[in-house]
């Protein structure tokens, strides 16, 4: 496998693909990792998919939770969201988003995926791309200036959004730059909202946002610069503090700068994210707005997606149709990504009059209203986390129950506790930190009035399961659990396999076994062995 391309998505990648036994080699054009912050929030979906690395209690250690964010109007107060208060722990570990650089994040996945025995080559840039259909070939440039060709079955280009990789595919990366120039500046400051507090203030120009880094006073300012100022190449602190003191009437102490950059933000998507055995992921494939901090979670999560399907068919477990579902699945993800930021943006951005005014005068007043109210701050947070990313239409899962009732295959398999056995006291989550498939058999809420032999049946299922080459682990859930039965409506002896990135794979009656056997073996390989190593049932939670 080749990685083309360092940071947080390709890095990854490259610890997600090492981790399941796949040689890899990463390379990248840059001499080495990013050093600024770029990228800061990470959302709570990614978050549990890092946890599968053994990731996310490294990240707590060195970032911040994002609290609260307090909201202004011109200087004025008209809002407050709080994050830690309940509204998103009954659906979630991480009920908050992590304010989290790009440069951690990097930091972090190479020193796991140096763990591993594999360094990220840098100085490396790649000059052609070919394949056919037994396998790819890179050339590349080496750092010493010499050239050499990579041979690979599979290629991923995670080389950002002026992508080599997509630009040798000839795809189309269709979208805009926004009219607005930004500046971005992390900076050591005092502000009236607190030190550890989040805040965003709409102003007429534009907007002004406030987060918090890790370190008291330590923060990151993103802005909108006047048309005066719009053409400029640079600014600098004094600029910073003379926009914010004439612009947002807010009581700010700014300190020193950190760093300060301009930028122009784009909205793109690239019209394939595969082509033959080369992959687009991150922002070789979709680049978005800065609203709602989505673009870095959202390639960390095209990762996720492709990484396991990738190893399960190089490793010869599944077929290679199962790498058909990445697009049908992450497109659609991002498209909706990309409306939802860009929504975000015009808004606060409002060059329009109409925009401007709905932003200044109407929307303050419905947020003063609506902010305090627990269901609209659970809204917020469960738009903002990604936690309700669905492959409903992929071709990768199947419904096999009745009715249109959640959790469906391809939802997000729910968070919820073991009441009763060995576990008792523990998430369900605590059993899908791997990169494995886990199939829970349900013994469902109305056992009592039914004569089905659940210990029978869990050994035919498992006596199925054997017949595959991909490691898929079976977790018995007795009917004293009497919530997660509630949770993942299990009235009746229930089946959900869910895959490596958390989503429920398969959704079917237990006794409906045909029907699972048909779905393995649509994407599956059969054991060269009728029995394995692991033909003993894992039966969870007091069976």
């Amino acid at each position: 496998m080749l990685v083309i391309g360092a940071g947080p998505t390709g890095l990854t990648m490259a610890n997600l693909l090492t981790r399941s036994g796949v040689k890899v080699r990463i390379l990248d054009k840059k001499a080495g990792p990013t050093q600024e912050t770029r990228a800061i929030v990470v959302h709570a979906k990614i978050l549990e998919l890092l946890d599968r690395l053994d990731l996310t209690d490294k990240a707590f250690a060195e970032g911040e939770q994002l609290r609260s964010a307090q909201f202004f109007t011109q200087g004025r107060r008209t809002g407050k969201l709080t994050f830690l208060n309940g509204n998103g722990a009954r659906r979630t570990p991480y009920p908050f988003g992590l304010i989290y650089g790009q440069d951690q994040t990097e930091h972090l996945l190479l020193q796991s995926l140096a763990e591993t025995g594999v360094l990220v080559e840098w100085n490396t840039e790649l000059l052609m791309l070919d394949q056919n259909p037994d396998g790819a070939w890179a050339r590349v440039r080496v750092a010493d200036g010499s050239e050499e060709t990579i041979e690979a079955l599979w290629i991923v280009g995670a080389d950002g959004a002026h992508s080599p990789v997509r630009h040798a595919l000839s795809l189309g990366f269709e979208g805009q730059t926004y009219l607005q120039t930004l500046f971005v500046a992390d900076l050591d400051m005092e502000w009236e909202a607190g030190p550890r507090q989040g805040g965003m203030d709409m102003v007429r120009q534009g907007f002004f946002l406030f987060i918090p880094m890790h370190g008291e006073g330590h923060f990151r300012l993103f802005g909108s610069l006047p048309p005066e100022m719009a053409n400029r190449d640079t600014i600098t602190l004094d600029d910073v503090r003379h926009l914010v003191d004439t612009q947002s009437g807010l009581r700010v102490n700014i300190l020193k700068a950190r760093w300060i950059s301009i930028y122009r933000t784009h909205q793109r998507l690239a019209e394939r994210f595969r082509v033959g055995r080369v992959f687009l992921v991150g922002d070789a494939a979709h680049i978005h707005s800065p609203a709602g901090g989505q673009g870095m979670n959202t390639g960390i999560g095209d990762a996720f997606n492709l990484a396991w399907k990738l190893a399960l068919v190089v490793k010869g477990e599944a077929h290679d149709r199962l790498l058909d579902s990445y697009e049908a699945e992450r497109i659609p993800f991002a498209r909706s990504i990309l409306r939802g930021s860009d929504w975000g943006f015009q808004i606060l951005d409002a060059t329009r009059s109409d925009l401007r005014w709905f932003k200044l005068f109407v929307l303050p007043r419905l947020f003063r209203l609506i902010s305090p109210l627990p269901i609209f701050q659970r809204r917020v947070f469960w738009l903002f986390s990604q936690l309700w990313t669905s492959y409903r239409n992929s071709p990768a899962v199947a419904e096999a129950e009745s009715g249109k009732r959640e959790p469906m295959a391809g939802d997000r398999a729910p968070y919820g506790f073991f009441e009763g056995g060995a576990d008792a006291g523990k998430s369900i989550f605590t059993k899908l930190r791997d990169q494995d498939h886990h199939l829970f058999l349900f013994e469902g809420k109305r056992s009592a009035q039914s004569q089905t032999d659940f210990p029978g049946l869990e050994e035919q299922v498992q006596t199925l399961l054997n017949e595959y080459h991909v490691p898929i682990h079976l977790h018995a859930l007795s009917a004293e659990n009497h919530s997660l039965h509630n949770l993942y409506r299990a009235d009746t002896c229930t089946l959900f396999l869910v895959r490596p990135d958390g989503h429920i794979a398969y959704r079917g009656k237990a006794e409906n076994l045909a029907s699972l056997r048909s779905y393995l073996d649509g994407l599956f390989s059969k054991s060269t062995n009728s029995i394995r190593d692991s033909a003993t049932p894992q039966v969870a939670s007091g069976s």
